[in-house]
C-alpha cells in the first residue's frame, strides 16, 4: 500500500509529504484547488508521462517520492529481488526528479532504474483509474483487453500464444513476401549478378598479385639502368675492367701474400683469413649479380602485357574494389547471391508450406482463445449486471458481444463490444453510443469491483470516477468503494459528500493564493474539519449550523454503515 507521498516543486505545491491510511481515502477541494495535482503526481511517481512545464514556476528542479509497504505483495517482492533491491522492514521507495534541463531520473531505494523498470514494479504496486479509464470503456477497441483482464490466467497464457504464434507467422510471412519479389526483378537480378561473376571469375585474380606485378614493372621500366649498374659491378667484381685483375682475384692474391708471412705473427694470419672471407663473399654477390643480369632477359612486349594486366585489375576495383581482396571477395558473395536466387524456388515452396502450418497453428489457438472468451463473457455480463444492480442501475442488461474477425491478429480472432439496455424495453446498443456519464462511471465501478480479487495491486486511486453521479446513487458508490476497501487500500479524489463521509481518512486540498505566489496545499482533516468540509460540499462556502449538523449526521450514519459492510 501507498504510505506516504513527498512532492517537491511540483505545479502549485511546493513541499508537501502525506502519510496515507489503510482503507478508504478521500481527497475534496474547490474546483481549481489542486487535486489533480496530486494524482498527476502520484501518476508521475508510477512512471507516468514526465513534463518539465510540470515544474513549479522558479524552481529547477521538481520530484515526486512515494513510499510503498510490499511486505504483502509477492509478485513486487519477488521483481525486487531480481534486480538485488532490498525492501527494507517492506518498505521500497519509488522516486521520479524532474530538471528544466530535461533530464528525468527515476528511482528505486536510490538506485537509478530505466523509467519501463519502474513502470513494471509500480504496475504490482497500484493502479489509478480516471477519466482516461472512462475514455477507454468508451472505446471497443479496448473492450477486449477489459473481457481478458477478467478472464485471468487461462485467457491471459491463451492470448499470449496466439501472440506468440502471430508473431512466428508474420516472421515467416516476411521471409516468403521477400522471396516473392517481382519475378522480372528476379531475372534482371540475376542477370547482373552472373555478367559480375563472370567478369571477376574471368580475370583469374590472385591475393597479393597487384603488388608483385608492380614490382615487376618498375623493374622492366627501369631495365636498361639496372642492366648498366649491375653490369658494370659485376665485370669489377668477376670480370675486371680489362686494366686490371677483378675485385674477387685482388682479394684472393692479397690473402695468399698474407698466408705466406701468416707464420710470422698472428696478425698476419688473421689479415690472411679476413681477406679470404672477403674473396668468397666478392664471389658470391658475383654469382648474385649474374642471375640479375639473367632475370633481366625479357620479352619486349611484357612491359605492355604488364600494364595491361594491372589496368584490368585497377577497373574491377573501381568496379568492386576498393582493393583487390575486395573484387575477390565481391565475386563470392555475388555467386553465394545467385546460388540463393536459383534454390529460391526450393524454398519459396518450403516457406509457403511452413506458412501454412503455422497460420493453422495460430487459428487453432484463436479458436480456443475465442471459447474460452466467451466462457468468461458470460461471467463477466452477469457478474456486471450483479454489480449494476447494487449501483441503482437493477433494470440493465449488459452483454459481451464477441464476433468472428476474417484474419487472425495478435490478439485474436474477435472483436469484443459492449453492449448496455440500461432501460427495459430498449434494445442492446453500444456502450459508448447511448450511456450517460453517471452509468459510465457506475460500469467502471462494477468492473473495478467484481476485478479486484484478479488484480494483484495493493492499492487504487479513483480519480472523480464518480462523475455524473448524485443522490442516491452518490451513496451507493460510495459504498461500493468502501468494500473495495476492505481489501485494498483505496484513493479517491471526489466532490460528492456521501463519498466522502465514508472515508477512513480525510484530505483537504486548498489553493492559497499571497502577494507574489499561489500554494497548494493539503492537510489531513480532524473530526471537525471532516464536519465542515462536508458542510462546505453538502451547501457551499456558507457554513450555517444547520449544513453543520447535517454533515455531523451524515458521518455518524457513514460510520454506522461502514460497520455494516466490514
Amino acid at each position: 500500500m501507498l504510505v506516504e507521498l513527498t512532492i517537491r516543486n511540483i505545479a502549485l505545491i511546493e513541499s508537501l509529504q502525506l502519510e496515507f491510511a489503510q482503507g478508504f481515502n478521500v481527497l475534496t477541494g474547490e474546483t481549481g484547488a489542486g487535486k489533480s495535482i496530486v494524482v498527476d503526481s502520484v501518476n508521475l511517481a508510477l512512471g507516468g508521462r514526465a513534463d518539465r512545464d510540470m515544474i513549479r514556476t522558479g524552481a529547477e528542479k521538481g520530484m515526486v517520492q512515494a513510499l510503498f509497504d510490499v511486505s504483502g505483495n509477492a509478485r513486487a517482492k519477488r521483481f525486487l529481488q531480481d534486480l538485488d533491491i532490498d525492501a527494507e522492514d517492506g518498505l521500497i521507495a519509488v522516486r521520479r526528479e524532474l530538471s528544466r534541463s530535461g533530464r528525468n531520473v527515476c528511482r528505486i531505494s536510490d538506485v537509478v532504474v530505466p523509467v519501463n523498470t519502474l513502470k513494471q514494479l509500480t504496475s504490482m504496486l497500484m493502479d489509478v483509474h480516471g477519466q482516461h479509464e472512462h475514455q477507454a470503456l468508451l472505446n471497443p477497441s479496448r473492450h477486449i483487453d477489459f473481457l481478458d483482464g477478467f478472464g485471468g490466467a487461462a485467457v491471459s497464457a491463451a492470448r499470449e500464444k496466439v501472440a506468440k504464434l502471430y508473431a512466428d507467422r508474420a516472421g515467416i510471412g516476411s521471409e516468403l513476401k521477400n522471396l516473392l519479389k517481382d519475378v522480372s526483378e528476379k531475372e534482371r537480378l540475376s542477370d547482373m549478378l552472373a555478367f559480375q561473376i563472370q567478369e571477376i571469375n574471368s580475370a583469374k585474380l590472385k591475393p597479393g598479385e597487384e603488388q608483385k606485378l608492380e614490382k615487376k614493372l618498375a623493374v622492366l621500366e627501369n631495365a636498361e639502368k639496372i642492366r648498366c649498374g649491375v653490369g658494370n659491378a659485376y665485370a669489377l667484381v668477376y670480370q675486371g675492367d680489362g686494366r686490371g685483375s677483378s675485385a674477387q682475384e685482388a682479394l684472393l692474391r692479397a690473402a695468399e701474400s698474407m698466408d705466406r708471412i701468416a707464420s710470422i705473427d698472428d696478425r698476419y694470419s688473421a689479415l690472411a683469413g679476413r681477406l679470404r672471407e672477403l674473396y668468397y663473399g666478392a664471389q658470391d654477390v658475383g654469382y648474385e649479380l649474374q642471375a640479375i643480369l639473367d632475370d633481366l632477359d625479357f620479352e619486349p612486349d611484357l612491359i605492355d602485357k604488364i600494364a595491361g594486366r594491372l589496368d584490368l585489375i585497377s577497373r574491377l576495383e573501381r568496379k568492386y574494389g576498393p582493393s583487390l581482396d575486395d573484387v575477390i571477395r565481391f565475386g563470392r558473395e555475388a555467386e553465394a547471391r545467385l546460388n540463393d536466387l536459383k534454390t529460391s524456388d526450393e524454398s519459396i515452396i518450403e516457406l509457403k508450406k511452413r506458412y501454412r502450418a503455422a497460420d493453422a497453428e495460430l487459428r487453432a489457438a484463436c479458436v480456443e482463445l475465442t471459447e474460452l472468451r466467451r466462457a468468461s463473457s458470460e461471467s463477466l455480463s452477469g457478474a456486471i449486471c450483479g454489480q449494476l444492480k447494487d449501483l441503482g442501475m437493477a433494470k440493465t442488461r449488459f452483454e459481451v458481444r464477441i464476433e468472428p474477425l476474417e484474419k487472425p491478429s495478435a490478439n485474436g480472432m474477435d472483436r469484443v463490444e459492449f453492449m448496455i439496455s440500461p432501460n427495459p424495453g430498449e434494445p442492446l446498443r453500444p456502450l459508448a453510443s447511448i450511456a450517460s456519464g453517471g452509468e459510465i462511471s457506475r460500469v467502471m465501478l462494477a468492473l473495478k469491483a467484481i476485478s479486484m480479487d484478479s488484480e494483484e495491486v495493493d492499492s487504487m486511486i479513483f480519480d472523480e470516477i464518480d462523475t455524473g453521479v448524485s443522490g442516491r446513487m452518490a451513496q451507493v458508490v460510495g459504498e461500493k468503494m468502501c468494500m473495495i476497501a476492505r481489501s485494498r487500500q483505496v484513493l479517491c479524489v471526489t466532490h460528492l459528500p456521501q463519498i466522502a463521509a465514508l472515508g477512513d481518512a480525510h484530505f483537504l486540498v486548498e489553493k492559497i493564493a499571497g502577494d507574489d505566489r499561489t500554494d497548494t496545499l493539503v492537510r489531513p482533516l480532524d473530526q471537525d474539519g471532516r464536519v465542515h468540509e462536508l458542510a462546505r460540499l453538502v451547501g457551499g462556502a456558507a457554513e450555517s449550523e444547520s449544513s453543520l449538523s447535517h454533515a455531523a449526521h451524515m458521518l455518524r450514519e457513514a460510520a454506522d454503515r461502514k460497520n455494516e459492510i466490514r
